[in-house]
Parts: structure tokens; sequence; C-alpha cells
């Protein structure tokens, strides 16, 4: 990297000047890449760790539905585990009647009113809603990334452990939310509010 580093103008300039800043550097060799909409769902999120990594798979089309497994050789049926539809992503996050059902109701919990529609129209939607830095985004993107993990391991163990368990998927999500969230005392009083209403 030597060579990099003295042929860079970043850095004959830093050293005339005097003043080395690390960060500087750092940044003159990241390769520039465009910068996806969905990383507002990844910063300052407080839900769990494993569905902010689900979530990440989500947003980068990487989760192992049933159609992608079918592009890398795996034989199986294409059908979706909670209807007949093809399981592949969009269809999966919200198009499926009952993935929908799911995300509606806490939408509903949430107070926003919108029409539910497939994966790729809910992440430009929600990239707009979230954008705002406000205590509703913040609960919002948490919310979103909550269901995404909860309805893949509701497909999960229907997939593969057979022994389903039929519960209010949606509520829990909101009492995950409500708990994540309870610890910070800036966000009690509006929670209070929304358990209320």
């Amino acid at each position: 990297m030597r060579t990099k580093v003295l042929q860079l103008e970043q850095w004959k300039k830093l050293i005339e000047q005097g003043g080395f800043k690390m960060k500087k550097l750092y940044l003159e060799f990241l390769e520039k890449h465009p910068k996806v909409k969905w990383r507002v769902f990844m910063r300052k999120n407080y839900a769990r760790p494993r569905a902010v990594f689900t979530m990440w798979l989500a947003c980068n089309k990487r989760l192992a539905t049933k159609t992608r497994l079918e592009k890398f050789g795996v034989q199986t049926d294409l059908k979706c585990v909670f209807c007949e539809g093809t399981e592949n992503i969009q269809h999966l996050l919200f198009e499926c009647r009952e993935t929908k059902e799911i995300w509606e109701q806490v939408l509903r919990w949430l107070n926003m009113k919108h029409k539910v529609q497939g994966w790729d129209q809910e992440l430009r939607w929600l990239s707009k809603v979230c954008n705002i830095r406000n205590w509703r985004s913040n609960i919002v993107k948490m919310a979103l990334v909550e269901t995404v993990y909860e309805i893949w391991k509701k497909r999960n163990d229907k997939v593969y452990q057979q022994q389903y368990k039929d519960r209010n998927t949606a509520q829990k999500i909101i009492e995950l939310i409500v708990n994540r969230i309870w610890v910070y005392p800036k966000y009690r009083k509006r929670i209070a509010q929304m358990l209320v209403a």
C-alpha cells in the first residue's frame, strides 16, 4: 500500500498542511459504491441482531426461498407454505395472504394506513417513511425488521420442523417491539400511547 499512499494527491496535501487524519486516508482507499436505499433500515435499529441480519439477507435477496434453492439445483416444490403461490421473496414478504395479514396487523398497531403490496414496493414505501428521523420512523423500521424475521422463522418452522404452532405472530411482534423499546426512556410515553389506543 505504500506506493499507492505516496501516489495519492490527498496524502501530499496532508503532508504539506502538516495534519494527518487516518479517517481521510481510510476513506480514500474505499471503493466508491452507490448507497442502497434500504441502508436506512440498518442504522440505529433496536431490533434483535439476528432479525437485522435476516433483514439484510432479505434486502440483498439472499433468503433461501424455494425459488432461490431451485436455482442452486435443490429439488423442492415451489409452493408457498402458507398458500398455493410460488415462494419467492416478493411473494413471501407481503404478497402471500397470511404474511400480508401479519404486516397489516402490525401497521394497524402503528396507526399507519397503507395498502400492503409485495416486497419491492414495501421497501420503496418504507425507505421514504423511515428516512425521516423521528421516534415513529425508528419504531416502524424496528417493526419491519422484526416482522420479516418472524415471518421467515414461521416459514422455516413450517417447512423444516413440521411442528408448526399457529399463534398470533403479529401480537408476538408487537410484544417484542414494546419489550425492546421500553428500555429507552425517550420512547416510553409514545409506546404507552400506542398501547392505550
